[in-house]
């Protein structure tokens, strides 16, 4: 019986691959079981470690990279020397643990810290200290709604308000800026943003307001940000003669539509990432049954990110497929198809707090009980 086990992280719990070894423990215990681990991402928390297991990194494949700014702040990022590809997790660099509690309202912060790795490693590329053909950016878990504009920064964009003044590159100031300067000398490497939504940025309602409140966004901060992006992608046509796509993808708080308009980054859907990168090895056609799950399964789950890519390809193939999930909140559960299971965590405790703190206990008992629906 060949079982494939890919969760998607549990955020604020454990990564993919933490999960994916607890679950893989578990039944290994039965030796019917022909176990398949294969961690999922869509970009989010835990990307490095999946690239990790993707491409075989090894441990010194780990790079580190000191801001220029403080000489403190220090980025972990991989690097393939096989391949010249070096992949970048953005909830490491500018998500929520990377800024002080008091100064986490997206309205104030920026993606700065990205542009500074990614300069950085146009030095190493420039000094022949590094071989880079591409750079693989995880677009997930950020604590940033700036458009990618931090980050485009530091190569060179400048905002300026109506006295001329050069304006801090934050959301809270896009909507006073009159001009753009930007010259860019094209990247030595190709930059590719994995996405975990394929929400429009400033759809209505778009990315900005679906996920903003997450990142302590308040009602009046979200209409602020959206009309200061609305007004720089009024200032990009008219001042630095860019492009701009019909859509803008909403991933990231906008970062990766930011980096394909200023600096040429290519989007890829998490879908593309995981059906040819992670599972391009699996025959699906040999697969009896596909264990998986995440934190919270929603309806937001069904629109691009990791596990649910993996429903369309389980409801493709007609292969059962357990979700393990810390908690399912869907309003028409029953539309989906006759293949999907669902366990979850929060069934087994008072609260959501008490699942998360038990989380390993919790995915054992969930995991006893699917070992007991696949011998039936």
């Amino acid at each position: 019986m060949n079982i494939l086990i890919c969760p998607n992280s549990y955020k604020e719990c454990a990564d993919s691959s933490t999960i994916s070894e607890i679950l893989k423990q578990k039944f290994s215990c039965n030796p019917e079981f022909n176990l398949i681990s294969k961690p999922l991402t869509d970009g989010g928390d835990g990307f490095l470690k999946v690239c990790k297991n993707i491409y075989n990194l090894k441990r010194k494949s780990a790079l580190e990279i000191t801001s220029y700014k403080d000489n403190l702040s220090k980025y972990s990022i991989s690097y393939s020397r096989k391949d010249r590809r070096v992949f970048i997790e953005t909830a490491k660099l500018i998500g929520f643990n990377r800024f002080n509690e008091s100064n986490r309202n997206p309205s104030r912060i920026n993606s700065s810290d990205l542009g500074i790795v990614l300069q950085k490693l146009v030095t190493l590329v420039d000094d022949h200290e590094l071989e880079i053909d591409s750079v693989w950016i995880g677009v997930g878990g950020t604590a940033t709604i700036d458009f990618g504009i931090g980050a485009c920064s530091e190569f060179g964009l400048k905002l300026f308000d109506e006295n001329n003044n050069l304006l801090e590159p934050v959301p809270n100031n896009f909507v006073n800026a009159v001009r753009l300067d930007f010259n860019f000398k094209k990247l030595p490497f190709g930059v590719y943003c994995i996405v975990d939504v394929e929400t429009e940025l400033l759809g209505n309602p778009g990315a900005v307001e679906i996920y903003g409140p997450q990142k302590g966004a308040s009602s009046k901060d979200i209409q602020n940000i959206k009309n200061g992006i609305s007004n720089l992608l009024s200032l990009i046509e008219s001042d630095v003669n860019l492009s701009i796509p019909k859509k803008l993808n909403g991933a990231g708080g906008g970062l990766a539509a930011g980096l394909n308009i200023f600096l040429g980054a290519e989007i890829i859907s998490a879908k593309q990432f995981i059906e040819n990168e992670i599972l391009k090895d699996i025959d699906f056609s040999k697969i009896n049954f596909v264990i998986s799950g995440e934190g919270k399964f929603d309806q937001q789950s069904l629109e691009g990110k990791a596990t649910g890519v993996l429903v369309k390809i389980c409801q493709e193939n007609a292969i059962p497929l357990y979700l393990i999930n810390g908690s399912t909140e869907l309003t028409e559960i029953n539309k989906l198809s006759d293949n999907l299971h669902f366990v979850n965590l929060i069934d087994f405790y008072s609260s959501i707090a008490d699942a998360m703190l038990n989380f390993e206990e919790g995915l054992k008992r969930a995991a006893e009980i699917v070992v007991k629906q696949l011998i039936k």
